[in-house]
């Protein structure tokens, strides 16, 4: 009864008039007020890539069609006063405002608005408010404020993949999506398999957002990343086909190659833990020909656990770059906390990981 009594309510409410084209719906012939009093920007905004995580609130007074109806309201901007091509803010309003971190804000206005970063800009904003289908939508006063976007190399939240021809793969499979450093937010790793010639660039999720490759050359090993001005080169595959550990250190803008190098500790080899257990003996070895990884040795029955070494991981917290194998299937520690475990039997074993299929197994 309570919602017929609604539908009725706004039956009454509602009127029709005709235009030469659509057929507009008029609420309670009422006087429209679109949503005011818009403020949380002032007359420039502050970002930084030190602050990313910091929260920014904008607050307004809602629109009103005259009758308790549901609206839902967007948040637009503009690089122009006149709005010719605005541009959504893919975000929700809740309790008459609008909540988000600086470093969405500043993907925005990078990825979406296409502002240069380290450049101030004026960017124009209001409220776009919308209800029933066919009623007039409002917009609020534009407002305008200045900023200067950031580098951030991130364009999707905290996502990496590798693509091109050098690597095999197109991001689409999901396989090569770089893993964060547990503890270190700047830092991400994958490990991949490279052809002994090709090239790849990264991109920041699996349609190809934010595709940036390198400037310059190496140095050292060691890659400068292109940026949202200058998207930069392919990055060249080191030459021999094999498995490598790719590092990104985003905080520099950095990249660095280098052959993977995993290694076992803990109580399979006698309670041993790095530093001390990075040796020869407790490395994994290539096989390049089946394209595969591998260790065989004797260990004492206990938990397996496996860890990758790469000079942007610290190397004595091993953990950082932890990573398992479960019901076959290779599970990565990231930045989550201590993951299932499965413990082995004593003997001489064979551990076998493929990071093409991400799986592993023990024979």
């Amino acid at each position: 009864m309570k919602n017929i009594k609604y539908i009725l309510i706004l039956l009454l409410a509602v009127s029709f008039f005709s235009c030469d084209d659509d057929d507009i719906v008029k609420l309670n012939n009422s006087e429209y007020m679109p949503a005011t009093n818009i403020e949380g920007f002032g007359t420039t905004l502050a970002i930084s890539k030190a602050t990313k995580a910091e929260i920014i609130q904008v607050s307004y007074t809602p629109a009103s069609y005259g009758v308790d109806i549901v609206v839902t309201d967007t948040l637009q901007f503009s690089t122009t006063a006149d709005f010719s091509k605005p541009v959504s803010f893919d975000i929700g309003a809740s309790e008459n405002a609008f909540t988000f971190t600086v470093g969405a804000i500043n993907e925005f206005l990078t990825e979406s608005l296409e502002l240069p970063v380290d450049v101030e800009a004026t960017v124009y904003a209001r409220v776009m408010t919308n209800s029933l289908n066919g009623v007039e939508a409002q917009y609020s006063t534009v407002l305008n404020f200045t900023t200067t976007p950031y580098l951030d190399i991130l364009f999707a939240p905290n996502t990496f993949y590798l693509f091109g021809d050098g690597v095999g793969r197109v991001a689409q499979n999901n396989k090569l999506k770089f893993i964060k450093v547990n503890s270190e937010p700047d830092d991400t790793w994958t490990i991949v398999w490279m052809e002994a010639t090709g090239s790849f660039k990264l991109c920041s999720d699996e349609n190809y957002k934010g595709v940036i490759g390198k400037i310059g050359d190496a140095v050292n090993g060691e890659y400068t990343l292109g940026t949202v001005d200058n998207r930069g080169e392919d990055i060249p595959v080191p030459g021999t086909a094999g498995y490598y550990t790719v590092g990104v250190d985003m905080a520099n803008n950095k990249l660095l190659i280098e052959p993977a190098s995993i290694y076992i500790c803990g109580p399979t080899i006698g309670d041993v833990w790095p530093v001390s257990s990075v040796v020869e003996a407790n490395k994994f070895k290539l096989d390049a020909e089946n394209k595969k990884m591998f260790l065989t040795k004797n260990l004492l029955a206990g938990e397996l656990r496996l860890h990758v070494t790469h000079p942007y991981i610290s190397a004595a917290d091993w953990w950082h770059a932890e990573f398992i194998f479960l019901n076959g299937k290779i599970a990565y520690r990231a930045d989550g906390g201590d993951q299932d475990r499965f413990s082995i039997n004593a003997g001489e074993q064979t551990i076998e990981l493929d990071f093409i299929n991400q799986t592993g197994k023990i024979e």
